[in-house]
């Protein structure tokens, strides 16, 4: 964003905050409570993910617009990504998972998570690379819950030559504030990066997002895995670069 395009925004921000505060009569005690709320929000770290909460499902609505038909509709962020996460190495021919890191004693049923990378064309994308994060069975994130190993359930992987993954994970805590189900940014030379989300069918938060972001498009089923734990698939679909 050049410094043009940021005051212009900026500018719209508090000229609209301004109207709030002239068209509700907004009081000295009622401005100053709302300021104390802000900082207790930020002293808590509690403040990205306030802004995601009202905010982030907005922005995801204005690249949803840009989104060519057929491809992997794109969703919300969220607070918790962390940029650096460990290369895992390309996603074996045989199909044999690759592990996201976790604890030798990692709560949680078994997952393995797999799918393709395809353009619109139906094409594969060898290569594509899919950076994951995802809660633990109890809904804390490494590198913001203490207690967890830095890099804990959140890995990059490369697609294999037919364009395939499969990620041997645990199973995430119901989708809620402030968890996540899993998470991505994919990226592939020649296309647009996509973040999204992935949910679980039967989730009971489903019908209840407080941010406003699940989808249908976005939605899979776990299904019972031989030798136990769960399997679940999904196929992603990128657009061309622009």
């Amino acid at each position: 964003m050049d410094d043009e395009r940021a005051g212009l925004i900026v500018k719209d921000i508090l000229d609209g905050l301004r109207d709030v505060i002239l068209r509700h009569g907004v009081t000295y005690p009622e401005y100053r409570r709302a300021i104390q709320f802000l900082a207790a929000a930020g002293e808590r770290g509690e403040l990205p993910l306030l802004c995601d909460v009202l905010l982030e499902s907005v922005v995801d609505e204005t690249t949803a617009r840009a989104v060519p038909p057929g491809a992997t509709d794109s969703n919300v962020e969220g607070p918790f990504f962390s940029a650096g996460a460990p290369e895992l190495g390309p996603s074996a021919a045989d199909g044999t998972p690759v592990p996201l890191p976790m604890r030798p004693d990692e709560p949680g049923d078994a997952l393995v998570f797999s799918g393709t990378v395809r353009s619109t064309a139906g094409d594969p994308l060898p290569g594509a690379v899919l950076d994951l994060w995802q809660a633990d069975a109890t809904g804390r994130y490494s590198r913001f819950a203490p207690g967890l190993p830095e890099w804990n359930l959140r890995g990059r992987v490369a697609t294999g030559d037919d364009g395939g993954f499969a990620i041997r994970t645990v199973v995430p805590l119901a989708y809620d504030i402030p968890g996540e189900p899993h998470t991505a940014r994919l990226e592939a030379d020649g296309f647009a990066p996509l973040t999204t989300q992935v949910y679980f069918a039967g989730d009971p938060w489903l019908e209840h997002d407080v941010v406003g972001a699940a989808r249908p498009s976005l939605v899979t089923k776990l299904e019972p895995a031989d030798g136990g734990g769960y399997a679940c698939r999904f196929d992603f679909v990128l657009a061309p670069a622009g």
